[in-house]
């Protein structure tokens, strides 16, 4: 999270990624594995990569629908799998010609050694979502969000999704700069205008201000829910709005409620404040996906995650490889 109030106006807009053209990224994956083979390493180990990532857009693609939302990948790189991706497989065999003629190498359990411990998804300095809990510790605050609605937590912004997609409350930072009330800085530093059934509160011990602006997004003209709360010379802006203009009264009550849950992180949330990490386990022969998922912190689809992780989606199995990644 970082200053973002400029980002307002696009709450409901989607942003797609758009990049190179297939060309472009053939060339990109030719050079990559040029690279990987003049440091005679297996430049065949680039379309491994490429399985992963390919298997990680898949999954993405099968957890959007479920939620309602549009998937978050890369708009073309992936159209086919690499295992049928003909061209693909031609520069990276290609490659191989820079290959010394001494056996290549992996260095898959070096590489393992070396990440056993590495922070796995949001560090301390971005904020950790603890099932339906947020805390920031750099920050210092914590909100709790309605729960079964999905967190996003983008470098910009956090972004929290009803099931299916039928409301959104985003939540911004920005620097207050100078001496205005929560409401004097909604009007000029957010530009709204007629605001409606506003009024001021106090969250927690903390100033702030809430109420309904009209505002154009990327699905025509929407009621929002704006609240911002003061805290440490910062202003935190929280807007949420519906998918169904009509549905505004039946999510208002969440939003206002994620507004109020917002405070000041307690010493006993600090250890909640933690990241996860890798672990590098050894396997047996008894060692399978169920279980270590039964027994990992990760909190929603934790087989898929872990075997994702492990380049062993969707039904690979844990013990085909003596050495694996976890999360604790």
């Amino acid at each position: 999270m970082n200053q973002a109030s400029n980002q307002l106006m696009q709450v409901m807009g989607t942003a797609f990624l758009r990049g190179y053209g297939r060309e472009h990224e053939l060339e990109a994956d030719q050079l990559g594995a040029e690279y990987v083979a003049r440091t005679n390493y297996d430049a065949e180990s680039m379309l491994n990569v490429i399985r992963v990532l390919k298997d990680q857009e898949t999954f993405e693609t099968q957890r959007a629908k479920s939620e309602g939302r549009e998937p978050r990948i890369y708009h073309g790189l992936f159209s086919t799998h690499p295992d049928h991706d003909t061209r693909l497989q031609e520069i990276v065999g290609y490659a191989s010609k820079y290959q010394s003629q001494t056996e290549s190498r992996k260095g898959e359990e070096e590489y393992l050694n070396k990440i056993d411990g590495l922070v796995f998804g949001d560090s301390s300095q971005q904020g950790i979502t603890r099932g339906n809990n947020f805390y920031h510790e750099s920050l210092g605050i914590s909100i709790t969000f309605p729960k079964k609605w999905n967190v996003t937590n983008l470098p910009d912004k956090l972004v929290i999704n009803a099931p299916l997609g039928a409301a959104t409350q985003q939540i911004l930072l920005d620097d207050i700069n100078k001496k205005i009330s929560p409401r004097e800085f909604m009007i000029q530093r957010l530009g709204l205008k007629g605001l409606r059934d506003d009024s001021s509160l106090t969250i927690n011990g903390l100033d702030a201000h809430t109420g309904i602006a009209t505002i154009n997004t990327g699905n025509g003209k929407r009621n929002a829910r704006f609240t911002v709360i003061y805290f440490n010379n910062q202003a935190y802006i929280l807007v949420g709005v519906t998918k169904d203009p009509e549905s505004m009264s039946h999510y208002d009550a969440a939003f206002m409620q994620t507004a109020r849950s917002f405070h000041q992180l307690t010493e006993d949330e600090r250890l909640l404040a933690q990241p996860l990490r890798l672990k590098i386990v050894e396997t047996t022969d008894e060692t399978n996906f169920k279980s270590l998922a039964e027994q990992s912190p990760l909190e929603q689809y934790q087989e898929e995650k872990l075997r994702l992780l492990n380049g062993l989606y969707p039904q690979g199995k844990a013990n085909s490889k003596s050495l694996l990644k976890i999360v604790n």
